[in-house]
């Protein structure tokens, strides 16, 4: 499977990329089992045909499952178990508000990336994947999809994608989530520079009993910027400005006001049990999965 590509629009990911992708998959803590049985293995133990062990019968076990072999031999009753399969839904949350065009690279695009190579995986994996993008004004989503077959779909709908509009995660959130009430994996990939705070956004997603993963992006400039001189710095969202005169005491003010900010979005995450990753948007994707993710449980 390839991304596709038209005169104007470079592919998302690369068809070397695109394998490596396949050799990995979605770590799921918590069991969800979906309306359908799926392919992945759950540590539940139930009905389908593939045996897993023995136990003990106690009263009120279903005689039917008892392996009357094992009784006729040793006078004992034994119920097979039999390995249940789980259906799971990951679930890509994509802030595609202005702030996240910000950046050298763009955090919007460091964004379609990692959404593009996420549902790949999970794709791979015969996982459900749905996708949302985020913004104040609107919700748009692409329909749950399943197996490689459907990775033209996702790219295509990822290119599609536009950067624009102002940021309110929470209700954003909330739209989506009437669309999308299945439980599974949340991985939700945004700068959180959100006027009108994060927690209800946040609470709400502790809210679906899910796996859920707080992507922070952040660009370099936004990281360590190289500012000098007499600015006019404008808000990309509300076009609201300011004049500032940069010294070495505002920028000590900025580092310190940045670093708690990032600190309070991740004692959030960490107190409910959400995880959290600061990533900077010149990142390569690559390195992020396999490094971040990876040692960070996300995937494996």
């Amino acid at each position: 499977m390839t991304p596709p590509s038209t005169s104007n629009t470079a592919p998302l990911l690369d068809a070397a990329f695109l394998r490596r992708l396949e050799r990995m998959a979605i770590a799921v803590k918590k069991v969800h089992l979906g309306a359908a049985k799926g392919e992945r293995r759950s540590r539940r133990k139930g009905t389908s045909t593939e045996f897993a062990d023995f136990r003990d019968y106690v009263q009120g076990d279903d005689l039917r499952h008892v392996d009357w072999n094992i009784y006729g031999r040793l006078d004992e009753l034994y119920l097979k178990l039999f390995q249940e399969f789980e259906d799971v839904t990951l679930h890509l949350l994509l802030d595609v508000s202005q702030s996240m065009a910000f950046g050298t690279p763009q955090k919007f695009a460091f964004g379609q990336k990692l959404v593009a190579a996420m549902g790949y995986i999970g794709l791979s994996g015969y996982d459900r994947v749905s996708v949302g993008l985020l913004t104040g004004e609107r919700t748009e989503g692409l329909t749950p999809i399943r197996g490689k077959a459907s990775a033209n779909k996702l790219f295509a709908f990822l290119q599609n994608a536009e950067s624009a509009g102002s940021t309110h995660l929470d209700e954003a959130l909330r739209m989506y989530s009437m669309r999308q009430r299945s439980r599974g994996v949340y991985v939700v990939i945004s700068d959180f520079l959100d006027e009108h705070g994060v927690e209800n956004a946040l609470k709400r997603l502790c809210a679906t009993r899910s796996d859920v993963y707080v992507v922070q992006v952040l660009a370099p400039e936004e990281l360590a910027p190289e500012l000098t001189g007499d600015l006019k710095l404008v808000d990309s969202e509300s076009e609201q400005y300011t004049e500032v005169s940069v010294s070495r005491a505002l920028m000590k003010r900025y580092a310190q006001n940045r670093d708690a900010f990032v600190e309070k979005v991740r004692n959030y995450c960490l107190s409910r049990g959400m995880g959290h990753y600061l990533v900077s948007s010149d990142t390569p994707v690559e390195n992020i999965l396999l490094d971040v993710f990876r040692k960070g449980g996300l995937l494996r």
